[in-house]
C-alpha cells in the first residue's frame, strides 16, 4: 500500500510543476525552484506544522526530501518568504485548475457525479485570532455588545459535488455579503466543469445573479428566492421560477430527479467546510492580512489534493 503522505508530496509536487515556473526571472538564485517551494509550503499546510517544525520534518524524511528533489531542504525563513510573495491568490488559483484536471486525466472525474454536473457555492470564516476560546470567553464577559463583534477571514468555495473537488474560492475579510461572490465562483466552477449546474443558498440570492448564470455562461442555476421585507413577492423573471422550481414535487418528468431533489445536493458544500475545519483547524495561523488571505486559499488547494488522493489518483511524472 503507497504511502498516503508521499503520494500527496508527490501530487503537491506535480500540481506545483504545472502552475509556476522553476525560476521566477532569471537572476533568482537557483538553490530551490519554485515548484520545490510551493510544494513544501503545501506540504505544511497539510501536516498542520509551523515553517519551522516542516523544515525539520522534510529534514528527517529521506523518502520526501527524495520526492521533492531536494538535496538540502530550505530554511524557514526562505519557505515563509515564498508563501509571502509566491503563494499568490494566482498561484493558487492556476494550482486549483490544475487538480481538477489531474482528476480529469485519471479518467476518475466521468465515473462519478450527475449529468449535468452540480457545483454548489457556500462560504464560512475562518478565525484570525491566536487567543485561546476560554480567554476570548471571559474577555467578552460583560463587555459591550458592540465590543463582542470579531471580525474574521471569509472562506468562499465552489465545490463540483460528484468527486468533491473544489473548483473555485475566494478569501476576503468579514463579514461581508454573499451574493457579489457568486460570479467569480460560477464563472471559475464553469471553466473547469463546464455546462455544470450552480447551487447556492438563499444568501446567493439575487436576479443579477441568475441572469449572470443563465445570459452570460449559458447553464442553470438553483437558488431559493428570499423575502424580502419591502416586496410583497419576488421579483425579476428568474425569481419568481426559483418560487415554482424548488417548491415543486421531489421527482420530475418521468421519475427524473427534480430541481428540489436536485437542490438537496448543496449539503455537500457544507461537509467540504466541516471537513477542512475538522482537519485543519477552524483558525489561521498565519498573522498578516495577506498571509491570512493566501493560507485560506492554501486550504482549499490542500483539501483538493486530499481528495486527490483518497480518490486514488496516482501523479503522472516520474520523481526527480
Amino acid at each position: 500500500m503507497a504511502n498516503r503522505l508521499l503520494t500527496f508530496a508527490r501530487l503537491a509536487y506535480e500540481v506545483a510543476r504545472r502552475s509556476v515556473p522553476d525560476r521566477r526571472h532569471r537572476f533568482a538564485p537557483k538553490r530551490y525552484t519554485q515548484p520545490q517551494l510551493l510544494a513544501c509550503v503545501l506540504l505544511k499546510e497539510y501536516l498542520r506544522l509551523d515553517y519551522r517544525t516542516a523544515r525539520e520534518a522534510i529534514e528527517l524524511s529521506g523518502p520526501l526530501r527524495e520526492t521533492l528533489g531536494l538535496r538540502t531542504v530550505p530554511d524557514h525563513t526562505t519557505l515563509w518568504r515564498f508563501a509571502q510573495a509566491g503563494a499568490t491568490p494566482e498561484v493558487v488559483a492556476t494550482a486549483l485548475v490544475e487538480t481538477v484536471a489531474l482528476l480529469k486525466e485519471s479518467g476518475r472525474g466521468a465515473e462519478s457525479g450527475t449529468d449535468p454536473p452540480l457545483v454548489a457555492i457556500d462560504s464560512t470564516g475562518l478565525f484570525c485570532g491566536h487567543a485561546s476560546r476560554y480567554f476570548e470567553q471571559r474577555r467578552a464577559k460583560g463587555a459591550p455588545s458592540t465590543h463582542r463583534a470579531r471580525a474574521y477571514q471569509k472562506w468562499a468555495a465552489a465545490l463540483w459535488t460528484g468527486p468533491q473537488l473544489v473548483t473555485a474560492q475566494l478569501s476576503k475579510p468579514g463579514p461581508c455579503g454573499d451574493y457579489p461572490d457568486l460570479p467569480p465562483l460560477a464563472e471559475q466552477s464553469v471553466a473547469s466543469v463546464p455546462g455544470a449546474r450552480i447551487l447556492a443558498d438563499a444568501g446567493y440570492d439575487s436576479e443579477a445573479n441568475h441572469t449572470f448564470c443563465r445570459d452570460v455562461l449559458g447553464v442553470d442555476s438553483l437558488i431559493p428566492a428570499k423575502t424580502r421585507r419591502y416586496v410583497a413577492g419576488p421579483r425579476g423573471r428568474y425569481r419568481a421560477e426559483m418560487v415554482t422550481a424548488l417548491g415543486c414535487a421531489t421527482l420530475g418528468v418521468a421519475g427524473q430527479p427534480g430541481p428540489r431533489a436536485t437542490y438537496g445536493q448543496r449539503w455537500l458544500v457544507e461537509t467540504l467546510m466541516s471537513v477542512v475545519k475538522r482537519k485543519w483547524g477552524e483558525a489561521l495561523t498565519a498573522r498578516l492580512p495577506a498571509m491570512q488571505e493566501a493560507q485560506a486559499l492554501l486550504r482549499g488547494l490542500v483539501y483538493n489534493l486530499y481528495r486527490l488522493v483518497v480518490l486514488g489518483v496516482q501523479p503522472t511524472f516520474a520523481s526527480p
